[in-house]
């Protein structure tokens, strides 16, 4: 068991500043000696010391003493964008890290987790790796992370039989899957029956697809500069299958991502706000499907 000094000198927080997380944030108070001093035991120490990292990178200390108590269960409680990538740069450990993205996941509607914090944590990682306060390693951690729980949300979230089918996946060379892997969740919500192709997916491939599974439409992303080539050859090559006999409806062709833009004399763009996103498509399909008068 260690003293308030010791803990102190232990955790590298001042005895002051103990005691003041203890009385505002409901520490767990320590225990008391024979003699009525405070004493504390290993977890105690590390949890301090934690709780400091965290304030040093850049956390509110409400929202840090929730997450060192492990007790975060609402979305108030847990790291903002730019608190959560600046502990990600602090060295935020990799449990640390998948716990706090579970809980954000748990805390909130999948919509609010993705377009409320996801996709601005995100963008915030983005730029934090631009400026050096991220490394490359630490920017895949976080995306790798995000990643398998959307694909677990994504298999957990029913496919509705009846809703217009859309083909989803990346062109070649692409692997940035987070954006669409989101959307994809999203458009499942909507009420659209989604079937991801999956990232890297040459031009034949996408040719392949449309008529083995004809699609009411077909989403392309392109996340960076580097995936326009691909998905323009992606596009231009649906473009000429449509004009075919080969399929006796062609779907509708669009693109999302970053740059969306860059592709839209081939396929309009989804626009960047992807709950919008996916009830503007679902909502143009059903349109387009319904039987004319």
């Amino acid at each position: 068991m260690y003293t308030i000094k010791q803990v102190a000198q232990l955790s590298g927080v001042p005895t002051a500043t103990l005691r003041a997380w203890e009385r505002r944030y409901e520490l767990p108070a320590a225990t008391r000696s024979a003699s009525g001093y405070r004493l504390y035991d290993e977890a105690a120490v590390a949890r301090f010391r934690f709780m400091r990292q965290l304030v040093q990178a850049g956390w509110a200390p409400r929202n840090a003493a929730a997450v060192a108590l492990d007790g975060a269960g609402h979305a108030a409680d847990l790291p903002s964008p730019q608190e959560f990538v600046a502990a990600v740069g602090a060295g935020l450990s990799p449990v640390r890290r998948q716990a706090l993205v579970a809980a954000r996941f748990r805390a909130q509607p999948l919509p609010e987790v993705i377009e409320g914090w996801l996709m601005p944590m995100l963008t915030e990682l983005g730029n934090a790796w631009a400026q050096g306060r991220v490394t490359v390693w630490q920017e895949h951690a976080v995306a790798s992370t995000v990643l398998r729980r959307l694909h677990v949300a994504f298999e957990n979230t029913p496919n509705p039989a009846d809703g217009p089918l859309v083909l989803t996946g990346l062109p070649s060379g692409c692997h940035h899957e987070v954006g669409l892997a989101a959307f994809n969740v999203l458009a499942r919500l909507a009420g659209l029956q989604v079937v991801y192709l999956g990232p890297d997916l040459p031009e034949d491939a996408w040719v392949g697809a449309v008529p083995a599974h004809p699609p009411a439409a077909v989403v392309i992303a392109v996340p960076t500069q580097d995936d326009v080539a691909g998905a323009r050859a992606a596009l231009s090559a649906l473009g000429r299958l449509s004009r075919t006999d080969a399929l006796q409806t062609p779907p509708l062709l669009l693109a999302g991502g970053g740059r969306q833009a860059d592709v839209a004399d081939l396929a309009p763009g989804l626009g960047h706000s992807l709950t919008a996103a996916a009830e503007e498509l679902r909502d143009t399909l059903t349109a387009r499907l319904e039987p004319d008068d």
